[in-house]
């Protein structure tokens, strides 16, 4: 066989299966993506599909009738060509730009060979007048805009949409009025969590608490070398006649104030009060109450909510279904430390993200930390990745990495701190 033949043998081949893979990933997005723009985008590729399909069949009229490729159809079999090359060569910069392998990326860098192969020889056959294109410059520059016209769409969006249109949860905590029925006081306490933003979020994990101590005052007031030991414990504030570490914090209650994995449009509010009590006897000067909600953008992921949800495992039960033992990575608690962790597989918002990274999995780890052992008692902690990184320390970048790309971040309360006296009256 001739290396011409060989050569057009190819180009068939590109033309065919570039069709093929704009109708696989444009139908996809056509039917699946998160936001108008990807719709957009996957209708944009089924139209490229047919251009693909229309220049295969332009040059198989010109092979088998023997004639030179002049005109629209020689302009339909370049332009699509050179489609399929810039597309594949799209695709292999995101596959390289996450770092990691799926199968297609065989696809993506076969198809970008080929193209390029073929652009080549297109090229050898109009210089030998075996091809005439009408108006050379105009047609590449026709190309070159409907390329760009793709690009920006493709980044309004990956990076414009999600910057425009930030996603905002508001978190809150109320200590209620307290109450004394029968040596025990009551506490309601009411949690708040909005969407704020314009965005619907997925709830990966919620958790409050509520702590007291007792009395922390001091005689004499405290030197410099004890607000410097302060600034090393971590403490955020300073206090002269007051010592925190003079008595420990007692974790009086902890818990999930809504349902992990919920979804929360634009506007939503959930709120739930919770009624925690103690002894009056046990004597505790003041009462700290804090929330947080781990969350993350449902325009840039799907979360199966119920999945989610039901993956809950532990590090203190292990039965037949579930005999490993759950713990947590050294990054995110101490060995020994009791976990809660949810995992769940998600998928990207698009078909160009879906088919360029490997699977991604969301994490939250429940540490069931107390507060004697540090100063803010349990803690959530969130991660996506794919599976075989899951326990690896994220590097210090990555946060904010997983913010851009997922929307993946916390909604913090703050610290409500409140006497008891002032509950009381």
């Amino acid at each position: 066989m001739t290396p011409r033949r060989v050569l057009t043998a190819v180009l068939i081949a590109t033309l065919f299966f570039t069709a093929a893979e704009f109708i696989w990933l444009g139908s996809e997005d056509v039917n699946g993506a998160l936001t108008y723009a990807g719709r957009l985008n996957g209708a944009f590729l089924l139209l490229v599909a047919l251009i693909e399909l229309a220049a295969l069949a332009a040059y198989c009229h010109h092979l088998a009738a023997g004639a030179r490729l002049v005109g629209y159809a020689g302009a339909a079999v370049v332009v699509a060509i050179a489609i399929s090359m810039l597309v594949n060569f799209t695709l292999l910069a995101l596959q390289a730009e996450s770092w990691s392998y799926t199968h297609c990326l065989w696809v993506w860098l076969l198809l970008s060979i080929t193209s390029l192969l073929s652009l080549a020889f297109l090229y050898t056959r109009h210089q030998r007048q075996q091809i005439e294109l009408p108006r050379p410059r105009s047609l590449a520059i026709g190309a070159l805009f409907t390329t760009m016209a793709a690009a920006v769409n493709f980044g309004y969006a990956q990076i414009y949409q999600p910057y425009s249109t930030p996603a905002s949860v508001s978190t809150t905590v109320e200590l209620g009025k307290a109450h004394i029925a029968n040596g025990r006081v009551m506490l309601p306490v009411r949690l708040r969590s909005k969407n704020t933003g314009s965005v619907t979020v997925y709830a990966l994990g919620s958790l409050f608490q509520v702590s007291a101590r007792g009395p922390i005052a001091t005689d004499a007031p405290r030197t410099k070398q004890d607000w410097l030991q302060d600034i090393s414990d971590s403490q955020a504030v300073l206090l002269r006649y007051s010592d925190e570490r003079k008595k420990k914090y007692d974790l009086l209650a902890q818990g999930r104030f809504m349902r992990v994995g919920r979804k929360l449009d634009p506007g939503t509010e959930v709120a739930t009060d919770s009624l925690v009590e103690f002894p009056e006897s046990a004597s505790y000067e003041a009462i700290n109450a804090t929330a947080d909600m781990v969350y993350m953008r449902a325009d840039r992921v799907v979360l199966t909510s119920e999945e989610y949800a039901r993956s809950g495992r532990n590090s203190w039960h292990m039965d037949k279904s579930h005999p490993e033992v759950e713990s947590a990575p050294a990054w995110v608690a101490d060995h020994g430390t009791e976990i809660l962790r949810y995992q769940s597989r998600i998928v990207h918002s698009n078909a160009f993200l879906e088919h360029t990274r490997t699977a991604r999995y969301a994490t939250l780890w429940w540490v069931l930390e107390e507060p004697d052992k540090t100063w803010f008692g349990p803690y959530l902690v969130a991660k996506v990745s794919p599976a075989d990184e899951v326990n690896i320390r994220p590097a210090p970048a990555e946060p904010q990495q997983l913010t851009a790309a997922y929307g993946l971040d916390h909604s913090p309360s703050g610290r409500t701190q409140t006497t008891v006296q002032q509950l009381l009256n």
